[in-house]
């Protein structure tokens, strides 16, 4: 080999790479500070389990396609090693000789060494011949059946083209080394060894063409191979390949859960800014993180955000792929202005704000924070907090937001709820309830059960507030409410980017819950259930938070209630955002609905894990849906499909992760069967009802809450809620 080519392709290759990469390093540095070292055992796991491990790219919706990317993410990892021994040989004649021939008498004095060696090189060309399919998968699967997540790009056959072309040059390198100078050796079992079987069958296809022919071959594909490498490493970092350099980094650094809670998601908890530090969102690049920068270099545009994503499906200007291109290319086109403050004139001026140079306001404000896209990122790329940072910016400083919103503000402001009602009639739902109140001499309480603005004002979610009461006290479990004391918790005003009502709302609960010593609290709102648990800890309030459908489901194992009322209907359950995706809660609403005699519980396709939102997180319960298909509408189509399939097989189901045109299922206009659609959630009790009414289907269908089932085939003892207060058994969550 030539030390020289070797030496002037690896000295131009990394001296151009370097270049490039420290403007990238440069703008990620020039973005706020954020710590992400702590728990660093905890993040290492992450790093072996979902970066090393590949775990989130083989999730059910996209197995196939995830099990061909590990065939290529596995050749990487096994061929850094070869290819550093490549670029050993182009140095040395010493290293080449002993690196390819196994009878050089380096291996004879180290027996077990070769041993070694000889089991790396058949992983190698194992996991290359699996790379070689891979490749040819996804060249099929972008050039024939083009789904609808991966959008068109040429670079993608170009990096399939480098991935294809380093895999069969080591095995031309490899195998011309299998030829003889002299051909003594027959044909058949000549070249074959076992350590290396894919290289060796090439050696046996070049030993016909003589030594001569295969040396050349060999030497062409010895510095082929080390061209794509270096062509490879120096494209990464301006294409949408540059995951291959970020994703591990980005996978050890992701957001962890707020808790210990192996449920509890990434995405349940959104970060707290100092107020007292101007801390007031993001207006620029460089207001964003360095890991939020670092989650823009490592989106591959792979798309699997999408394919539930509700904005997408229906048309909304938000694709989270789109932003994270879209921003990510505003900062490598103005890199010296982010890293330098030279602006394209040359001179130092402000950055302009993100909202109008690289997002459209429309974008920013049309996501649901649903989670689908924290969860089906195999990078782990956070989104959502992203654009909340945005939002606050925009709510914040500049007073620019969707007008309706401006009316919540001020109700939560005032009154202590998003409606705006008068806080004296917060507990008119419970007037001839006689419910104790935390703090009137009573007690010890165990729960405090935290009613919500929903459960207290809105007319539907009254008898769910009702019914629960009905059931506590048919299971003899001690709580007390705080009656005219109660205020939001604040859930709304965060996501809709009012940092400082939400810390101020939080903050007054905070300290008067424990100044009355509370402990335990019971809601029947996921968003509530999410904000309490996961984010008031970092306010000081520390509580065991419980879920309706978990205090019922364990007051059903422990027997303290009993169902026996039959209830002969179809029935389907739909996954709360905020109960399920963000905080992992599936199985007990489920098991609750099972335990109804005669029930038969269907699921939808978008279920559990992959559930479809109802479109009112994020503060969008609050504001008007001007563009594409209404969220709810696709949901509850998809709800009287369900019900349609289940009372007549025969009634086409498409597939909702369908490669060409996802979300399907949400196009069914049709009356659809009859049945009951189970919510646990006072949002989506109002979005589907809304989209029930909406679509003519009111006769059909009706949305109830778990709780409200349970209460009516609920047995009541007589004398029941007797309990002494304080005597209770405590009802652990599931």
């Amino acid at each position: 080999m030539s030390p020289i080519i070797t030496g002037l392709l690896l000295t131009v290759g990394v001296s151009v790479f370097v270049m490039t990469m420290a403007g990238r390093i440069g703008a990620l540095l020039a973005m706020k500070p954020e710590n992400r070292l702590d728990r660093i055992p905890q993040r290492a796991l992450a790093l072996l389990k979902f970066g090393l491990g590949q775990k989130r790219m083989v999730d059910p919706e996209e197995r196939t396609a995830g099990l061909m990317h590990v065939f290529i993410f596995a050749a990487f990892m096994v061929l850094a090693l070869r290819t550093i021994m490549m670029f050993v040989m182009g140095f040395s004649e010493t290293a080449l000789e002993v690196l390819t021939n196994l009878q050089a008498p380096f291996w004879a004095e180290h027996p077990g060494l070769l041993l070694v060696y000889k089991l790396y090189l058949l992983a190698k060309d194992g996991v290359a011949a699996l790379a070689v399919l891979g490749s040819a998968y996804f060249v099929w699967l972008r050039g024939s059946v083009k789904p609808d997540r991966l959008s068109p790009s040429w670079e993608a056959f170009l990096i399939l083209g480098f991935i294809t072309g380093l895999m069969v040059t080591e095995f031309m390198f490899g195998g011309s080394h299998m030829v003889p100078r002299e051909q003594t050796m027959p044909l058949a079992t000549g070249n074959f060894v076992w350590w290396e079987p894919v290289t060796s069958v090439f050696g046996m296809v070049m030993r016909p063409m003589g030594y001569p022919v295969a040396h050349a071959l060999g030497l062409a594909g010895f510095w082929i191979h080390l061209a794509i490498i270096l062509a490879f490493l120096n494209f990464l970092p301006v294409g949408k390949h540059f995951h291959v350099i970020t994703g591990l980094p980005n996978v050890f650094f992701q957001r962890l859960a707020p808790k210990d809670d192996p449920r509890t998601t990434q995405s349940a908890k959104l970060s707290t800014p100092n107020l007292e530090k101007e801390e007031f969102g993001a207006a620029t690049i460089k207001d964003l993180t360095w890991k939020q920068g670092l989650d823009l270099y490592s989106c591959t545009e792979c798309g699997r955000c999408q394919t539930h994503c509700p904005t997408y499906i229906t048309g909304k200007p938000l694709t989270h792929k789109g932003v994270n291109q879209d921003l990510k290319h505003w900062v490598w086109d103005h890199q010296m202005w982010v890293e330098e403050g030279r602006g394209p004139s040359g001179i130092v001026e402000p950055l302009p704000e993100i909202i109008g140079s690289a997002l459209k306001a429309e974008t920013v404000w049309a996501c649901t924070s649903c989670g689908w896209c924290e969860t089906a990122c195999p990078v782990f790329i956070e989104n959502v907090p992203r654009l909340i940072d945005m939002r606050r910016y925009q709510v914040q400083v500049k007073a620019e937001f969707p007008p309706e919103i401006q009316r919540v503000f001020e109700g939560m402001e005032r009154q202590g709820n998003p409606w705006g009602l008068g806080q004296d009639r917060r507990d008119e739902w419970a007037e001839d309830l006689a419910l104790p109140t935390w703090g009137d001499g009573g007690g010890p309480y165990e729960y405090l059960f935290f009613v919500g603005c929903a459960g207290s004002y809105d007319d539907k979610q009254k008898k769910v507030s009702r019914a629960l009461v009905k059931i506590l006290r048919e299971a003899g479990v001690s709580f007390a409410t705080l009656s005219k004391q109660e205020m939001c918790n604040g859930d709304s005003a965060r996501r809709m980017g009012n940092e400082y009502l939400y810390q101020t709302l939080a903050k007054t609960n905070v300290e008067t819950w424990n100044a009355m010593g509370v402990k335990a609290v019971i809601t029947q709102c996921p968003h509530c259930f999410n904000t309490i648990k996961n984010e008031y800890p970092e306010f000081g309030g520390e509580y065991q938070v419980i879920n309706h459908t978990q205090l019922i489901n364990q007051l059903l194992k422990e027997k303290r209630i009993k169902l026996s009322q039959v209830m002969n209907q179809k029935l389907t359950y739909h996954d709360p955002c905020y109960l399920g995706r963000h905080n992992g809660v599936y199985d007990a609403p489920r098991e609750v609905l099972q335990a109804i005699p005669g029930l038969e519980v269907v699921e939808m396709q978008r279920s559990k894990r992959e559930g479809f939102c109802c479109g009112a997180g994020g503060g969008r319960m609050w504001m008007e849906e001007h563009i594409g298909t209404r969220i709810n509408h696709n949901r509850v189509n998809e709800v009287a499909l369900t019900l349609k399939h289940a009372e007549d097989p025969s009634t086409p189901y498409p597939d909702a992760t369908d490669k060409k045109k996802p979300g399907m299922v949400g196009d069914y206009k049709e009356p659809g069967g009859k049945g009951v659609v189970a919510v646990a959630c006072p949002f989506c009790s109002t979005m589907l009802n809304d989209a029930v009414n909406d679509t003519g289907r009111e006769q059909s269908i009706k949305v109830k809450d778990i709780t409200e089932l349970v209460a009516d085939a609920m047995e009541v003892r007589q004398g029941a809620g007797t309990v002494a207060p304080g005597s209770a058994v405590s009802a652990k969550p599931e």
